[in-house]
């Protein structure tokens, strides 16, 4: 049996989604996700996906192979193309309309002292002060983030999921393609109407080159790793890695950043805990030049 694709062999995106635009070849990765270690034999595919037609069901299996699935004597097997396919589906992004009504989390907001709220929509989740009107995080997040948890749960998974997408970006690995992402500060002259853009006076434009993922970041969001900022904090007490982002100030708070200069542009965030303070500049391509304090 020959399949339309080798594994080998590079194809036009739109050829690629054509191979798997048929609810058939769907429920063939689905089965064989499913399976123990996604691998079936023939007579158990087709049992699993329960197409009578054995030719029809041939001929669609005959499309995925080589690109989505590995066949090797009567043993299907799911390639990593079809796992990103399957990771798509299960995402929920492209068929799924899930919301989370505000509700308040076991957190108190930085500016007011109120209770916060979280709420998820148009695959947006948005943490906030419904009593001052501050918004401290607002940042895509698929519905597959949602189902089967508690609000607290997803907002707990919604801010590691945010920080792991800036930590993979910052160091110019693009989370969504693997492709080179370009970093540089960027200020209101030049930023989108974006959360983060609209009032803090510079943030971080995180630009991937192959694809389209894009992100603007708090200038502090950039450093949760650093090891000065996560030692100093660590030994008062911060633990910069179980502190959501919504209450880490040098993240979400606009006055912690200064900007220094223009030409080249420079900035420094106001890190402190405790009794400690210092203050970490950060040039034009997202890179830490000093930390003083």
């Amino acid at each position: 049996m020959t399949g339309e694709s080798t594994d080998g062999e590079n194809l036009e995106p739109e050829r690629a989604f054509h191979l798997v635009g048929h609810e058939i070849r769907v429920d063939i990765l689905l089965a064989l996700w499913r399976a123990p270690e996604h691998a079936l034999a023939f007579s158990e595919l087709r049992d699993r996906v329960d197409v009578r037609d054995s030719g029809r069901f041939t001929y669609h299996l005959s499309k995925l192979e080589g690109r989505f699935v590995r066949h090797e004597g009567d043993r299907y097997e799911l390639l990593y193309a079809g796992h990103r396919v399957i990771d798509a589906i299960r995402s929920g992004v492209f068929h799924e309309t899930t919301e989370v009504e505000p509700t308040g989390l076991a957190q108190s907001c930085l500016d007011c002292g109120s209770t916060l709220a979280f709420e998820y929509a148009g695959h947006v989740g948005t943490v906030s002060c419904p009593d001052c009107g501050t918004t401290f995080l607002e940042y895509p997040f698929d519905p597959g983030g949602v189902d089967g948890r508690s609000v607290e749960e997803v907002a707990a998974a919604f801010d590691r999921r945010t920080r792991h997408v800036w930590a993979l970006a910052r160091e110019a690995v693009c989370p969504v393609c693997s492709g080179t992402v370009a970093k540089r500060l960027v200020t209101s002259a030049t930023k989108s109407e974006d959360h983060y853009a609209s009032h803090h006076p510079v943030v971080a434009s995180l630009d991937c080159q192959r694809c389209s993922f894009f992100s603007y970041v708090p200038v502090g969001g950039t450093l949760l790793a650093h090891p000065a900022v996560v030692n100093v904090l660590y030994e008062r007490g911060v633990d910069v890695r179980k502190t959501p982002l919504w209450r880490l100030d040098f993240v979400v708070d606009a006055d912690r950043v200064e900007v220094l200069s223009t030409d080249p542009r420079r900035v420094a965030v106001v890190v402190s805990a405790g009794d400690e303070t210092m203050r970490v500049v950060v040039d034009d391509e997202v890179n830490v030049l000093s930390v003083d304090g």
